[in-house]
Formats: C-alpha cells, structure tokens, sequence
C-alpha cells in the first residue's frame, strides 16, 4: 500500500461489517482526504450511526502513538459536546487492521457542496446567512469546548431536514 491516503482504497462494508461485528454496516456514504464514511446500524442500540475510518497511513509513521493518542482525546472530547448542530460521538477505537474509526450519530441530509452541485451552485441569501449562523454557532460552542475543526468546507457541513 502507498503512503498516500489518495491511493488509499477503504474496504467494502462487509469487509467493515467483519472487523466491526457491533455495528451494521450497509454502506460507504462518503470518502475524502481524511478516510470513509460509512452509513450502519449499532446492533444492540438498535439506532443508525456513521462510521468514519481513517486509513492506516494515518496511523502509522514516527508519530503514530501521538497521533492515535490524539485522536483518542477528541473523541473523548467531541462525545461530551452537546448542540443541536454537531452530530454526536458514540464510540472511538482501532480495528485489528490498525484503522482508527469514531462512531457518530447519523443524520440523514446532503452537505453544503452536494447542496449547490444540485441547484446550480448558488445558494439564496436568506440560505446562505441561516447556513452561516449555524455553523459559527457550532464552532463557537466547539471552541469554548477545546474543539477546534480545522476542516471547514462545504463538503463538511451538513444540511438535514430538521434543519441541523
């Protein structure tokens, strides 16, 4: 495997379904720089979750129990906020294939980039400032937290139906 997390092929939902028995897994609902996301369903819960991996590479080099500490911290972290715009962290942990994942609320909607690929690339005004007053919510409420993103984009800002 490549170093490069572009060449980085996530594995299918079963493959996924087997390294992960609690959960459901039925499919792969997103892919970027920064791993997967798969759509499931925590079993005993019975209630849908996200499962975002990220690839190995992540993981592995100089830094790698730094980075797998980190990313322990903010799960810690992301699962103690709570706000009507960030989605909520369920469970965190490793795969025996060394892939780290949270698992997270699912909310079912199309991100910002989705959003205006399907209505012409615009956005009314009235949309815009509502989408904007939102997220900086979010983000004041994360940072007052200690949560900083550091990965804002259309691409990750989610529009649901209950307006979250």
């Amino acid at each position: 495997m490549s170093s490069s997390t572009s060449d980085w092929v996530p594995p299918s939902p079963e493959e996924l379904q087997a390294m992960l028995p609690q959960y459901e897994i039925s499919e792969i609902i997103g892919r970027g720089g920064m791993g997967a996301v798969y759509q499931g369903r925590q079993a005993k819960l019975n209630r849908p979750v996200a499962i975002k991996l990220l690839p190995e590479t992540f993981a592995k080099g100089e830094d790698e129990l730094n980075f797998a500490k980190r990313f322990e911290q903010e799960a810690q972290a992301m699962a103690h906020l709570d706000h009507p715009a960030i989605l909520s962290v369920y469970d965190y942990g490793e795969t025996d294939k060394g892939q780290l994942y949270f698992v997270m609320e699912f909310a079912d909607g199309m991100d910002v980039h989705q959003y205006l690929h399907h209505h012409g690339g615009k956005l009314t005004q009235e949309s815009a400032l509502t989408i904007t007053a939102h997220v900086l919510d979010a983000l004041d409420y994360a940072h007052r937290h200690g949560i900083a993103h550091r990965d804002i984009k259309p691409a990750n800002i989610l529009l649901t139906q209950e307006g979250r």
